[in-house]
């Protein structure tokens, strides 16, 4: 140690550390874009994710269809619009696979509906390794500093392989992060047990299926849009905290492509699909469940909120522990992470966004051998706040009110 003669400091990191909270419903949508009608001489975004913030900077990035074009051949325009301009929520990952110099009809002229399910699954190239589709999905941590919270694929979700590749793609996100799949039953569905047939394929408690499309005037629209965009507003009124269930929300929609009776759309739920109904006044979306409903009972697991609260939580503590990886395993390191997120979580519970939670370091979970091997292990408990599915009221006869009659009560 070199000799010193005077006065010196030293600085130690604070004990508690700042939490950021992570993005609950940041959308990632995969599917066709308009790009063939940029003015010329503007690059065309082709297997390219882009971070739009409004649907001004949509049109400008992707294009938008033409007069004489069918606009619900273009699911990620058809999203930007519902996200945007009916829920105003923002922002939105998009990615188009759509290539009009690839994607052509037998005249060669460019033609969105030759746009495959392989293409929308997309892959990566084992030489360079490039990757499309559904596989950028990977980049958007990378690129934008954002954790997808809700991943899409308009117009192709119905497909079975890509229903699959949704789902195992919100199950893990670069190897650390958790979403949801919002995915449509097909339109060739025409019936409750249809719906439910077709369901009943997945059972991934990261997915929710939604069945029938939703109307506006005489137009059909992917009802997992919709979704999206009232689960990411329910989410901003909650500060960004997803524990509330978007269902029995006010839809922007003029009614479902099929009218459905309450025994319907209750039958829908009960087999794990989310539909719309209304009471009174207003469509409203319904359904709690998730996929893995009801082959799957576990609250978490089985109710939508619950499931993604869970996601959040997780999100939230690898984004933020983060950075104590590779400090010395001392019980300093301990207290730090165990003081901050207990903090967090006690924030959460006094806000009513769980109903309790802690976080443990426990000897049983850390045997000698693992943190011999770098390895250290915390325990976390909470319950999030199921949503209140059912409300019963009990009536019983009281006799005894007869005594108002004679004034003695």
């Amino acid at each position: 140690m070199a000799f010193t003669h005077g006065v010196y400091t030293q600085e130690l990191d604070t004990k508690v550390y700042a939490v950021r909270e992570v993005d609950s419903a940041l959308p990632f949508v995969v599917g066709v874009a308009p790009v063939h009608n940029l003015p010329s001489g503007t690059p065309q975004p082709i297997n390219e994710p882009k971070l739009i913030f409004n649907f001004t900077e949509f049109v400008k990035t992707f294009g938008a269809p033409k007069d004489a074009e069918d606009p619900s051949v273009f699911g990620l325009y058809e999203f930007a619009r519902v996200y945007f301009t009916l829920y105003g929520m923002s922002p939105a990952v998009f990615v188009n696979v759509f290539d009009p110099a690839n994607h052509t009809d037998a005249s060669g002229n460019p033609d969105p509906t030759a746009v495959t399910a392989a293409d929308v699954i997309g892959g990566v190239d084992a030489t360079n390794g490039t990757r499309t589709g559904l596989e950028l999905i990977e980049e958007v941590f990378p690129r934008f500093g954002k954790i997808v919270g809700l991943v899409l694929a308009p117009g192709f979700s119905h497909n079975t392989t890509v229903a699959n590749a949704l789902i195992a793609k919100a199950e893990s996100i670069n190897q650390n992060f958790k979403a949801m799949a919002y995915i449509d039953v097909p339109d060739t569905a025409k019936t409750p047990t249809d719906a439910v047939a077709f369901k009943q394929n997945f059972g991934s408690s990261h997915a929710v299926f939604f069945w029938p499309r939703a109307m506006e005037g005489d137009r059909a629209v992917p009802l997992s849009i919709h979704a999206a965009g009232l689960t990411a507003k329910v989410d901003r009124g909650n500060g960004g905290v997803p524990y509330e269930s978007p269902s029995n929300k006010e839809l922007r929609v003029t009614g479902p492509e099929k009218i459905l009776t309450l025994q319907e759309a209750n039958y829908l739920n009960e087999q794990g699909l989310v539909t719309m109904h209304r009471m009174m006044t207003g469509w409203k979306l319904w359904g709690n469940r998730t996929a893995a409903f009801p082959g799957v009972t576990d609250i978490k697991d089985s109710f939508i909120p619950c499931r993604r609260m869970a996601n959040w939580i997780e999100n939230n503590l690898i984004v933020n522990t983060w950075q104590k990886v590779d400090d010395p395993m001392n019980k300093r390191l301990i207290e730090s992470v165990v003081d901050t997120t207990n903090i967090w979580l006690n924030g959460l519970a006094g806000r009513g966004m769980l109903l309790g939670a802690r976080v443990a370091f426990l000897p049983e979970e850390n045997p000698e051998t693992d943190l011999a091997n770098g390895i250290i292990r915390f325990h976390i408990y909470y319950l999030a706040p199921p949503p209140a599915e059912t409300i019963e009221f009990v009536l019983e006869v009281d006799l005894d009110y007869f005594k108002t009659l004679f004034g003695n009560a």
